[in-house]
């Protein structure tokens, strides 16, 4: 019989931000705006640089860089590409329609596709809207349509969120790796509804976000406390270990402190996932004191 031999820690590599790549792009983008040849070149680069924008405010997740910073480049690229407009009454109108052509339909097709997974509902509601479980700032990472959210190609999660704390510069975490360097880590999070908990699970470990640190395998939910309405489950998952103030069977009252957020269960950083099911089938999520849907890229401001 062999003996066991212990796991190894899980080699991290280095992996530039995408993000950073798409502003870098956006950047050079708006340097090509002051040195095209002709208007129709310009154009075509302005439609590349809009682009750049729905990819990085749209389909990504860019509060992982500071808001000040971010919103600096963003402003400026946007203003030095604006000025840019001043060159072109002294430009040759240019020929290349065809590559205008295919930039503005690139951009059409991703605002529309942005704009239709934002407003995204499977016409299944709730029997009647949550209270938001959290306070403060949040950013929702996961949220909307196919495109904008990993949880639809489950059944039970398909209207999940996965939210995410902000600091007080709006970025999701300092420059370290400790589970309290994330601004999500260790805030309250209450009951969302009326109901009586059918699972409760406390003893998990957090997942270690350090460089090199062992990932653990263990149920995907990790800490979680379900609420059963009477007419859906409504579920709360990846919550702090120990942090838990009801058990199974417990009645709870929406707005009762039920526990922390955490980084356990399969997660790559502190969040707290929500989601409501009905036989098995997700919900559209709505909620008495957050208007609209929550869709990837919006912040929420939820205060008592």
């Amino acid at each position: 019989m062999e003996t066991p031999q212990p796991e190894q820690p899980t080699p991290r590599r280095l992996r530039l931000p995408p993000g950073l790549l798409i502003i870098a792009l956006a950047l050079w983008n708006a340097v090509s705006l002051w040195t095209a040849p002709n208007r129709t070149t310009w154009l075509t680069d302005l439609t590349i640089l809009a682009t750049c924008f729905v990819l990085t405010e749209g389909l990504g997740a860019p509060a992982r860089q500071p808001r000040l910073p971010r919103r600096t480049i963003e402003t400026g690229t946007a203003a030095a590409a604006l000025t840019s407009a001043s060159r072109l009454p002294e430009l040759p109108p240019g020929n290349d329609v065809l590559g205008l052509a295919a930039g503005v339909a690139l951009l059409t097709a991703l605002v529309v596709l942005v704009a239709v997974a934002r407003t995204h509902t499977w016409h299944a509601p709730l029997s009647q809207p949550l209270r938001f479980p959290l306070e403060g700032e949040w950013y929702v990472v996961q949220g909307g349509g196919r495109p904008l959210n990993h949880h639809a190609r489950f059944p039970e999660q398909r209207g999940a969120v996965d939210l995410v704390g902000l600091g007080r510069y709006g970025t999701r975490t300092r420059h370290d790796h400790e589970l309290t360097a994330f601004a999500a880590y260790g805030r309250a999070v209450r009951a969302p509804c009326d109901g009586r908990v059918v699972s409760a699970e406390d003893a998990i470990e957090d997942q270690d976000t350090r460089p090199g640190g062992r990932a653990r395998h263990q149920p995907p939910y990790g800490n979680h406390v379900f609420i059963d309405t009477g007419r859906e489950i409504v579920k709360l998952a990846h919550l702090r270990p120990g942090s838990l103030t009801v058990s199974r069977g417990d009645t709870v009252r929406a707005g009762q402190l039920i526990g922390e957020t955490g980084n356990s269960g399969n997660t790559s950083e502190p969040h707290l996932h929500l989601h409501a099911e009905r036989d098995g089938v997700g919900l559209d999520l709505r909620f008495t004191d957050v208007p609209g849907r929550l869709y990837r890229g919006r912040v929420i401001r939820a205060f008592p």
